[in-house]
């Protein structure tokens, strides 16, 4: 029986993170947490989800991205190519003890896939003082080429003259 890997953390762009803690404190009452050089800002819970948003800037993708938990970052990524999606980090390590990579599926949407190093004790999936550093923007998946419409069988009738 094969495990769906489950989605461990999630974050959202920001180009304004006092606005944006404002708001998802009045809207939602969540607390927010800002690290040291104002890249990233983390949300205060203890909800098995790590959420955060990085600044608009960084961001690896156009919306918010969430990042899946696997056990083999190498064996995930072929996994991804093989079925038509499209590697954009390979892997990078993270100082909490794992490694995250990122790809795109054949729509263009970004995922992050975090795994913990081996033999790492459990660990929060990625956050704000360890993100890793940003890479150029993606481009999305090329999409599959347009179909053209069927032509018509032979030529159209003439119009009847009454």
């Amino acid at each position: 029986m094969t495990v769906t890997p489950p989605i461990v953390h999630i974050e959202f762009r920001s180009s304004d993170f006092a606005r944006a803690s404002a708001f998802y404190a009045k809207a939602l009452g969540w607390q927010t947490q800002q690290n040291a050089n104002s890249t990233y800002m983390k949300l205060d819970s203890n909800d098995s989800l790590s959420t955060g948003w990085v600044r608009a800037d960084l961001g690896q993708a156009p919306g918010p991205l969430a990042y899946v938990e696997v056990d083999d970052l190498v064996a995930t990524l072929a996994q991804v190519e093989k079925a038509g999606g499209r590697v954009i980090v390979p892997h990078r390590p993270f100082a909490g003890g794992g490694e995250v990579a990122l790809f795109a599926d054949p729509d263009g949407n970004v995922v992050g896939l975090w795994a913990r190093k081996k033999g790492a004790a459990a660990i929060a999936a990625p956050a704000a003082a360890t993100k890793p550093k940003p890479v150029a923007a993606a481009k999305p998946a090329k999409p599959a080429p347009p179909t053209k419409p069927a032509k018509p069988a032979g030529k159209p009738a003439k119009p009847s003259k009454r």
